[in-house]
């Protein structure tokens, strides 16, 4: 029950971001642009990533190669080990994450679980290739930070701006990360 309620927190941030996104650009698909949101709740943390599949492998065609294969599974081993949020001193450790990845021609989904893993396959025919990512961090001493720190403007090398959304006891708000920009000011 408690995960449920982490995701309602996290479905006003995201139909928030989806509406700023749709009336900034009606495309809303645009390469080198993404978007982060983060319900914080005591020491747990609930995360949700959703990308252009370029801005992360840098193509968004079906896999052809050995090394889009590669790329591939290297990011998606990535978002399942690497927190999207943390404290300036690391202390966030990813519990769950599922990583969704949708291409034009397929629809690959990848549930991952430090338990195990599990695949599905189905096919729903999307126009663009993107990446979703939910997480859940366990982050001791989150709820007192006032800078939290996110990876991803730096690990991605063709994003260039990150929008960012967050709710919790401490605060709630929005700004935008430009490329190398990793602090996110939950004061702002």
């Amino acid at each position: 029950m408690k995960r449920f309620g982490y995701r309602l927190l996290l479905l006003p941030l995201s139909l928030l971001a989806g509406a700023a996104a749709a009336s900034e650009n009606p495309g809303a698909h645009q390469h080198g642009h993404a978007e982060l949101s983060f319900a914080v709740d005591g020491n747990k943390v609930e995360v949700m990533f959703v990308s252009p599949a370029y801005n992360v492998l840098g193509f968004e065609h079906e896999v052809r190669t050995k090394a889009q294969t590669r790329a591939l599974q290297q990011a998606n081993d990535w978002f399942a080990g690497t927190p999207l949020i943390d404290t300036p001193d690391g202390t966030c450790t990813v519990i769950s994450s599922e990583v969704h990845h949708s291409g034009p021609e397929q629809e690959q989904e990848q549930e991952q679980h430090h338990e195990g893993n599990e695949h599905e396959h189905e096919d729903h025919g999307s126009g663009h290739s993107a990446f979703e990512v939910i997480q859940t961090l366990t982050c001791p001493g989150v709820q007192n930070a006032t800078t939290l720190i996110t990876p991803l403007t730096t690990r991605l090398e063709r994003l260039e701006h990150l929008d960012v959304q967050w709710a919790g006891a401490m605060a709630q708000g929005a700004t935008r990360l430009e490329h190398s920009e990793q602090a996110v000011e939950l004061g702002q």
